[in-house]
């Protein structure tokens, strides 16, 4: 408490001390997206005209007056400072009446799930709230609309010179990250050191939408709530079920989750002493936590209404700290590049907690049969881990990611790549004896990453976005020993939040209702899926790795598109309850949370044919739904941004609609662009020799399981993609591995 109030006191000393205020747009360097850059249509034969998202909606807006607050920067950071102490207050006296969420509750582990892993969270989200308060104090005192707040109030010139202000943050001198990554993100852009690092606000595509205008979930358009974010699920979702991917398999949603927890992080706010905070309370309104935004259930719910069930808990993202009066944002906990951090932890003492530090190896155990798996987690205060487990010496795993427990397949492939790491490892020191254990581990971690982000670009995206937005955008890897400076300073790598709350969770309609594994014989069991959220215990039995590996690549995903498996819409985290949360609605929920603009405000940033009435709609989604979000939406400005993206007709030869590739397209531009360690780059301080980069592009994701799960005999060539006359199975030893002869010294 002493830290927040010493940094709550210096943002007040800076801000009274503020003689003039800043230029109105919020530009790069700060938390959003410069409009603009990299708007280049694809090739004229391509029917959906996408563009990299940016555009109309900030454009179109004519720049206010920017607004001299300082006369009342004392009253409104008081006045922030009091609704901050008010809070908890309030988190105090819930404490005191032990009011708590079960921990056998699927809210629970939903919120334990997205706990902060940093207690750098909690203080900076304690800072952000105070911020959001000082706002609407401003925004009541000078009766300011949404377009004000957006962009007319800045406060100094100290304040505002980057994402978060603390250039103190920035430890040491970016000379010892010149050549090998930071853990944190940290130096990554040489001039804006802190850019893309961990603990940044989330950049945004279009303006943030709040129904007050800084904090409060978005309204529709005549000012009433928007309908029940589980109204518009159940609606949506009772049309027909979801269909089975003709082309993509379930490890092609089991990479997108893993790839997403390398990027996205954005922790909840928590209660006292960082417990879970209930919302669905009954009788006690005046002890309601200010950051609760419970989802109704109507009473005539198609599947709740038999548990007697009228509320589903939720609770806001953590807000973030920044260097302006505005709307609120909120903090990626994660880095903003493609750097494994999923794998190896966002910061030096995670890193190092997970490291042997001998041999350049990562932590590891084995079980009975000699396989290696993830270490263990042997703390029994962690939600997953069960007391009957651990008396036979069966406990959940750590990894680089708190996230790693959450279903059964993303273990498995977080085992893959700690495998990887260490079966690298061990080669390099038999090529390099003389090399120590950090030359060792940070070589073969730059491999890694290099790996990762070869696959991501060469067999992820390809069937999201089809083979000519890959080409146009110059997305597809470079060929042989090429290499070529892709990096731009000036380009930030943040994650925007409609990327990261909406448009990357395309993944979950993929999601398959149940899990399939191949026994040594090749017969075939399954399970269901909500049977495997939080129990990987699975994973320590005899042969489990290879055999989930058989089923993960031979089952279908689920099509993209607006239908999800009932073993997510109503039986998420259920443990061994009658049901559980409501993945869509949750997604809803959170994007109205984040500020998230509408579907329609969206496609206009992203300069697609504009939506103005639902008839409009025609052609780019099935009648059906189109007639169900007339149904459940009263203007089809109200439709949500997740709701009207997936509802969408895919793009020629992808697998998203217009909208979700627009967003999606930006995001990947940026990851690749501006990332100063690139694999492919030119730059004399960070690339690959000729011969390594062309090694590295002989990677495939098949090679890799072939290498680390030698069980593993055969496997079709792509398999993020279902076996098929054009993806044929083959032998591993098809898989060529990768030549390290050429990183011997």
């Amino acid at each position: 408490m002493k830290v927040i109030c010493v940094f709550l006191a210096m943002l007040v000393v800076i801000a009274l001390g503020s003689e003039k205020p800043k230029l109105g747009i919020i530009e790069d360097n700060i938390s959003y997206v410069n409009r603009g850059k990299n708007s280049k249509k694809v090739s004229p034969k391509e029917k959906s005209g996408i563009h990299v998202a940016g555009g109309k909606s900030w454009k179109s807006i004519e720049t206010p007056v920017v607004l001299d607050i300082s006369k009342d920067d004392k009253s409104s950071f008081e006045h922030g400072l009091s609704q901050l102490l008010e809070k908890e207050k309030i988190e105090e006296e819930m404490a005191a009446k032990n009011m708590r969420v079960s921990h056998d509750s699927p809210t629970y582990i939903h919120q334990s799930l997205f706990k902060s892993s940093n207690p750098r969270s909690i203080a900076a989200a304690r800072t952000g709230y105070m911020i959001d308060s000082a706002t609407e104090f401003v925004m009541d005192r000078l009766q300011l609309n949404k377009t004000d707040v957006t962009f007319g109030i800045m406060l100094s010139d100290q304040l505002a010179q980057d994402e978060f202000c603390d250039q103190d943050l920035v430890s040491s001198s970016c000379e010892a990250f010149r050549h090998y990554r930071s853990s944190n993100g940290t130096c990554n852009n040489l001039d804006n050191p802190l850019w893309g690092s961990t603990f940044r606000p989330f950049r945004r595509v279009a303006p943030p939408d709040y129904g007050n205008g800084v904090s409060s979930l978005r309204l529709a358009q005549d000012g009433q709530p928007l309908p029940s974010a589980r109204l518009v699920s159940s609606t949506i979702n009772n049309i027909r079920p979801n269909r089975e991917s003709s082309l993509l398999s379930v490890l092609h949603m089991t990479y997108g989750q893993f790839f997403d927890h390398d990027l996205t992080f954005a922790p909840l706010n928590k209660g006292m002493h960082g417990e879970a905070i209930p919302c669905c309370l009954e009788g006690n309104s005046a002890l309601l936590h200010p950051e609760c935004a419970a989802i109704p259930i109507p009473a005539d719910d198609p599947f709740y209404s038999k548990f007697n069930q009228t509320c589903m808990d939720f609770v806001r993202s953590a807000p973030a700290p920044r260097c302006l009066l505005g709307p609120r944002e909120q903090m990626n906990e994660k880095t903003a590049y493609i750097d494994g951090s999923q794998v190896y932890g966002i910061d030096d003492e995670m890193m190092n907690s997970l490291r042997t530090k001998e041999d350049g190896l990562l932590i590891a155990q084995m079980n009975n049969e000699g396989e290696e798996l993830l270490p263990a987690d042997t703390d029994l205060a962690n939600e997953c881990n069960k007391e009957e487990q651990a008396n036979i010496n069966q406990f959940c795993f750590r990894a680089g990611d708190m996230r790693v427990n959450e279903q059964v397949l993303l273990t498995l492939f977080h085992t893959v790549w700690v495998r990887q790491h260490n079966h690298l490892a061990s080669r390099l020191k038999t090529i390099n004896p003389s090399w120590d254990d950090e030359k060792l581990f940070q070589e073969t971690r730059r491999i890694v990453v290099a790996q990762l982000q070869h696959v991501t670009y060469n067999e992820y995206l390809p069937p999201i976005f089809g083979k000519d937005i890959i080409k146009d955008f110059k997305l597809k890897p470079l060929k042989n020993k090429n290499r070529k400076l892709f990096y731009r300073p000036d380009q930030s790598a943040a994650i925007s939040a409609e990327f990261a709350t909406a448009a990357l969770r395309f993944g979950h309609s993929e999601i398959a209702g149940h899990i399939e594994r191949v026994d040594d014989f090749g017969d075939i069991s399954s399970t269901e899926m909500s049977s495997v959220f939080m129990n990987p215990f699975v994973v320590y039995t005899k042969g489990a790795v290879p055999q989930l590996t058989q089923g993960v690549v031979r089952q279908s995903a689920g099509d993209v598109d607006p239908f999800f498996t009932p073993q997510v819409t109503g039986m998420l985290f259920k443990g061994n309850n009658m049901f559980g949360l409501d993945l869509v609605a949750l997604n809803i929920q959170r994007g109205r949370d984040h500020g998230i603009a509408s579907y329609t405000a969206i496609r206009t940033s992203c300069e697609l044919s504009p939506i103005h009435v639902f008839g409009d709609l025609s052609g780019k989604m099935d009648d059906d739904v189109i007639a169900k979000l007339k149904d459940v939406y009263r203007h089809v400005d109200d439709i949500d941004l997740f709701v009207g993206g997936m509802a969408e007709h895919p793009i020629e030869g992808g697998v998203v609609g217009p909208t979700f590739a627009c967003i999606l397209l930006d995001q990947f531009l940026r990851l690749k662009e501006g990332d100063r360690y690139w694999y492919e780059t030119n730059d004399k301080d960070t690339r690959f020799t000729g011969n390594q980069v062309e090694q590295i592009r002989s990677t495939t994701l098949a090679g890799i399981m072939c290498e680390v799960i030698p069980e593993l005999k055969e496997i079709q060539a792509e398999p993020l993609k279902v076996a098929s006359p054009e993806n044929p199975i083959l032998p591993c030893s098809s898989f060529p591995e990768l030549d390290l002869k050429h990183w011997e010294e």
